[in-house]
């Protein structure tokens, strides 16, 4: 009876034990999500439908569209068929964008590729402008510097909107669709021009002599 006693107040203990581990573990993983979610810096807070317009550059050349309606337009010539699949997928990268880790005190913004961007990205929501600014990628982190024109802080980002932007017009481009009316031509064979031989039957004349 002593020793089924002591069986009980051991597995007891171990309970006790077991309960205090997994609340110890779970307020371990809560205190790290806060910690995750408070080090987390937003740098943009919109949606890919709230955009109107965007520009960024491209080999030296801006390149800047406008959305009427539903549809999205090149600006330097209208009558381009945009794939709003492919513009979709492009702005998708700049929405939403977070930051973990951020440089506050710098000498100059050329140390961070920064002074001279590699890209200068605007994105117009009803709430005005936001022009991002690439820089360089940190060799260790393998993660960009960008920094909003109107800020001074400089975020460390994933790769996606520093090198998203090398879309030309042609890439954002609807493909045509190749509908090659073949025209089912049934060639009917033509007769052969049998030339028709008319069978004249000689009828033999009558030899009739006049006496």
């Amino acid at each position: 009876m002593k020793k089924q006693k002591i069986q009980i107040i051991t597995l007891l203990a171990a309970v006790v034990l077991l309960c205090a581990a997994y609340a110890g573990i779970r307020y371990y993983n809560n205190r790290q999500e806060e910690k995750e979610k408070a080090e987390t810096i937003t740098v943009t807070d919109f949606e890919v439908s709230d955009i109107t317009k965007f520009s960024y550059q491209l080999e030296g050349q801006t390149l800047s569209f406008t959305k009427e309606g539903e549809n999205w337009h090149y600006d330097g010539d209208s009558s381009v068929d945009i794939d709003e699949d492919a513009v979709g997928t492009l702005l998708s990268k700049t929405v939403n964008v977070t930051a973990e880790e951020t440089v506050t005190e710098y000498d100059t913004l050329a140390d961070f590729g920064l002074e001279i961007p590699s890209n200068t990205i605007t994105i117009t929501t009803e709430e005005g402008d936001t022009t991002l600014l690439i820089g360089n990628q940190n060799e260790i982190t393998n993660q960009y510097y960008l920094k909003k024109a109107d800020s001074d802080v400089i975020c460390l980002v994933g790769s996606a909107v520093a090198t998203g932007f090398n879309k030309t017009v042609e890439d954002l481009t609807a493909e045509e669709e190749e509908t090659e009316t073949e025209e089912n031509t049934e060639e009917i064979p033509q007769e052969e021009s049998s030339e028709t031989e008319e069978t004249t039957e000689e009828i033999p004349q009558e030899n009739t002599e006049t006496e």
